[in-house]
């Protein structure tokens, strides 16, 4: 979660770093340019004469400042799409925490990650194929849908490989069981063979 968050500031920062430090912004979103088609029209500005946040301008290019009539524009360093997808990943977790797959080592159903995943695929896909031009605003529900449901199914995968008991074969496929379940079932275990 400190890696997502992390993650998530450094996105929401990286126009306001560059607004005082053009260089240390480039650096960002070449660092982002990875997870990202960072194209202008599909992203949001930071308006600092107006302290505002908005579309940015609709033009095809992977600028990072833009001159508008609105004053200097400056571009997160990921999609209008990514950017709530980030987030809702991040609260997901947190949600996440307060539930019983916080210590899952089994994921939900995947028919409703499927289900969650349907909306960003038919918003992306029938723009991919050109057939409608999305907005920012579908664009970023399609991206909340998808990254908080993400978190239900990536904390209990991460649990899995790392925080599960490699000693105990019952929880090898037992369906849910919590780490508190299986230290307590090993306990039991231990009291028997004394």
């Amino acid at each position: 979660m400190a890696v997502l968050a992390a993650f998530n500031l450094l996105i929401l920062s990286t126009p306001f770093i560059m607004v005082a430090d053009y260089s240390a912004g480039e650096t960002l979103h070449g660092a982002f340019s990875l997870t990202c088609h960072q194209l202008v029209a599909r992203s949001y500005c930071y308006y600092p004469e107006e302290d505002a946040i908005a579309d940015c301008p609709p033009i095809y290019s992977k600028e990072m400042v833009l001159e508008t009539e609105r004053g200097p524009a400056y571009k997160f360093p990921v999609c209008a799409r990514d950017l709530p997808l980030y987030l809702a990943a991040l609260i997901g977790g947190i949600v996440v925490y307060f539930t019983k797959w916080r210590d899952s080592t089994k994921t939900p159903n995947p028919i409703y990650f499927v289900v969650a995943l349907i909306p960003i695929a038919f918003d992306g896909g029938t723009q991919f194929l050109g057939l409608r031009e999305s907005s920012n605003e579908l664009r970023a529900l399609t991206g909340i849908i998808a990254g908080f449901a993400f978190s239900f199914y990536i904390i209990p995968m991460l649990n899995f490989f790392f925080l599960r008991d490699r000693t105990n074969p019952k929880t090898e496929d037992s369906g849910y069981q919590s780490l508190e379940e299986q230290k307590k079932e090993k306990k039991g275990e231990n009291k028997k063979s004394i």
